[in-house]
This record gives C-alpha cells, structure tokens and sequence, in this order.
C-alpha cells in the first residue's frame, strides 16, 4: 500500500495499472517455466456444480460472504479519503497508516487460525463479525480524535482478517467432497461483494458530499453478514442434530 500510494503520486494512479500488469505477466512466465504439471480435478458438469446451491447452510454463508465484503468495500474502498479529509492525516501518513493496518492484518490471519483452533469455527465467526459491526457503528463518532479513529480502523482490519480463516474453514466443514467447488464460488461472491460495496460507497459520498458516514452504511450491511452467520449456523446445527435422532 505505501508504495503504490508513492507510485501513484510519483508516475499517477494509471502507473499503478501498467507496473502491476507487466508484473503479472513477468509472475506468469515464471509459472509456466518452472511449476511441475500435475493432474486436475475431476470435470464437473454445470448442473452438478449447481447442485451444491440446494444447501441452504451453503446459501447463508455465500450471503454472509457478500455482505461481509461489500461492508468492507464501502470503508475501504474510500480509505484514503477518509483518512486525509476526516482524520485530517498527510498523504505520507496515510502510506505509513496503510504499511501498519496492513501488519494488523497479517497477524490478524495468523491469529484466526490459532483461535479456530481454541475457540472453534462458530464462535469465531459470530465474534470476529460483532467486533467489526461496533467498531464501524464507533468510527465516525470519534472523528475528531484521529489516534482513536485510526486504533479502530486496526481494529477492523484485524476483525476482518481473523474471521477470514474461520469463514474458509466453515465452508469446508460443511462441503467437504465439494470443498473447491464451493470456495471457488465464494471467490466469485466475494468479488460480486467489493464492486456492490464500492458501488454503493460511491452513492453514499454523492448523497452526503463526505465520507464521514461511508462506515456506518459499512457497520449496516457487515450487520446483515452477521444475520447471515446467524441462520448460517442454526442451519448447521438442524443438519447436524438429524442424525442423531436417527
């Protein structure tokens, strides 16, 4: 992040697409030339692969994908606004904010498989999202205090990349036999879910000519993200009492 911001100040955002597109394709070659040829999966048809789509435990959590990525987008999407006309930070600031939020998160992803691991998957879920809807609801209400705007915004990344592993893992469980097939669609959900966010931070903006409110809107629909988790495990759980009055 500290460096694309430099580039994109240096050279100009356009820059920023070119670089990342001659190191794709410098990525690809080496891919091509020196990763080892091993067997695919098994072909499955279309229809079969929308068979999975009957599991309603399945639905829910590709909702809660949805709405979880689109809350993020509209926040993060318009960070850098945020940071410089709201919490009153330099760009360079803003690049060295974007190098520590982005250390938060690394160890949020570690710490999210080491407390899947002690807590289980559910619990991890339901509080990684609870903590990332207050957080948001908190964040224009401390606009005026930027130490306390910017310890919650690495609150959120960190909420946000712990819960990552707990979401990933849950799918598994739930899909074992199909777990590519599912976590490929959750791809394309979480996809679908930053452009929706983007899209309706950028309303957001146009509405209220500030992105001081861009993170409520995001606390509201993380908010639903949560409901989904909600139905998303008492699903689960009918499923799994089924057998047992067999």
């Amino acid at each position: 992040m500290p460096i694309g911001i430099a580039i994109a100040g240096w050279l100009g955002w356009q820059a920023i697409f070119l670089i990342l597109g001659l190191f794709s394709l410098l990525v690809m070659v080496v891919i091509f030339r020196r990763f080892p040829k091993i067997e695919g999966d098994a072909p499955v048809s279309f229809k079969d692969q929308l068979k999975v789509l009957g599991n309603l435990v399945i639905v829910s959590g590709l909702f809660l994908t949805f709405f979880r990525e689109s809350g993020n987008s509209v926040m993060f999407t318009y960070l850098t606004p945020f940071l410089q006309s709201i919490l009153q930070m330099k760009l360079s600031t803003v690049g060295m904010l974007m190098l520590v939020f982005g250390i938060f998160g690394v160890i949020g992803s570690q710490l999210g498989g080491f407390v899947v691991d002690k807590w289980g998957v559910v619990r991890m879920i339901l509080i990684g999202l609870a903590v990332h809807v207050v957080s948001l609801a908190l964040l224009p209400l401390f606009s005026s205090l930027p130490a306390i705007g910017c310890l919650l915004i690495a609150v959120i990344v960190l909420a946000m990349f712990t819960t990552a592993p707990a979401i990933q893992t849950f799918f598994i469980q739930q899909a074992p036999q199909s777990a590519n097939l599912v976590l490929s669609l959750q791809t394309s959900i979480i996809h679908l879910g930053l452009a929706a966010g983007a899209g309706a931070g950028g309303v957001m903006v146009n509405a209220a000519s500030t992105v001081l409110y861009n993170p409520w809107l995001a606390s509201l629909i993380v908010g639903l993200g949560l409901v989904a988790a909600l139905a998303c495990v008492s699903l689960s759980g009918r499923n799994d009492a089924k057998p047992a009055q067999n």
